[in-house]
């Protein structure tokens, strides 16, 4: 398997599909409503809703940046939006995540492996780096989303 296909499977499984780690992103999120979402157990830590807007955020980004060649330059306030409210706001929020991933994957499907091995225009890692770093994002956040689910059954 080339490089290219391998990170669009790790992307998709680690995502929606059956992985050796554990359960995917969407598994994860399957039957939390919204106001399991908004909640905060664990204090002012983040939500599970703020966590899948930021997934989304940083999602998208790295999706610019395999189109435009180049670092995004994101502006703080973007990185963890404000929550909405409400169970269809909530799905939005859920369904924004599966559609960003979706387009990252559809655009990585049009690369070659040698395009893996550029510098990320204005960074100091590779597309390979910053893709291997999305995957890890999500599950590391995806973590943090299994350990408030459980504290708001």
């Amino acid at each position: 398997m080339n490089e290219v296909k391998f990170l669009m499977d790790q992307i998709k499984t680690t995502f929606s599909g059956d992985s050796w780690h554990g359960p995917s992103v969407m598994r994860t999120l399957e039957g939390i409503d919204a106001g399991q979402a908004e909640a905060r157990p664990l204090g002012e830590r983040h939500t599970i809703w703020e966590l899948v807007d930021h997934m989304a955020f940083w999602v998208e980004e790295v999706h610019k940046a395999l189109k435009a060649r180049e670092i995004p330059r994101p502006e703080k306030v973007m990185d963890w939006p404000r929550m909405g409210s409400g169970e269809a706001q909530w799905r939005q929020s859920v369904e924004r995540l599966g559609a960003t991933v979706n387009m990252l994957v559809d655009e990585l499907a049009t690369w070659k492996n040698e395009d893996l091995e550029e510098t990320v225009g204005g960074a100091s890692y590779t597309y390979r780096q910053m893709l291997h770093g999305a995957v890890h994002h999500n599950l590391y956040h995806a973590g943090q989303i299994a350990i408030l689910k459980r504290r708001t059954r």
